[in-house]
């Protein structure tokens, strides 16, 4: 677990207001928080799974060695992203991670959750015995660029994809 405190500024006040954030791994009775910012995507809402097969979906990425970090404030949900780790045949058999659904509710973006969690992802890949982190964006805003760049990547190579039935 990791606490941060920031300073944001009060929009009604001219005085500065403490923000504590909170970055940890996601427990399964929590995952309806993290679906709440999924749905927060700029995308057609996807049907939710039962419970039953969250639990089984967030368990399988548990026993690979991955994990579904979490950013709270006053002990909601305000950001998330999931990390998978690969099993991988070069680099000596070291896994690689690839970072999915970096999120942060539109409400607390520019305040360092996005960084904090993303710092709690490449940190729990590098100690997981990972070579690379990897994460892709579809977001085209030079923004979003500066923040992944910002956040220790780089935009070192080409991303493709196949999509099915997305």
């Amino acid at each position: 677990m990791r606490c941060f405190a920031a300073m944001r500024p009060n929009t009604k006040a001219l005085s500065m207001q403490r923000l504590i954030m909170e970055i940890r791994q996601v427990e399964g009775r929590e995952i309806g928080g993290v679906l709440d910012l999924i749905d927060e995507y700029d995308r057609p809402l996807s049907p939710r799974l039962l419970d039953d097969e969250l639990l089984t979906i967030y368990n399988a990425i548990l026993q690979s060695g991955g994990c579904v970090i979490g950013a709270f404030s006053s002990g909601a949900m305000v950001g998330t992203c999931t990390l998978n780790v690969c099993a991988n045949l070069s680099w000596s058999g070291r896994p690689y991670a690839i970072i999915e659904n970096v999120i942060v509710s539109k409400g607390y973006r520019n305040q360092g959750f996005g960084k904090a969690i993303l710092q709690y992802a490449t940190e729990f890949a590098r100690n997981a015995g990972c070579y690379k982190a990897a994460l892709m964006t579809g977001s085209k805003a030079p923004a979003t660029h500066r923040f992944y760049e910002r956040s220790g990547f780089s935009a070192s190579k080409q991303g493709f994809q196949v999509r099915f039935n997305a």
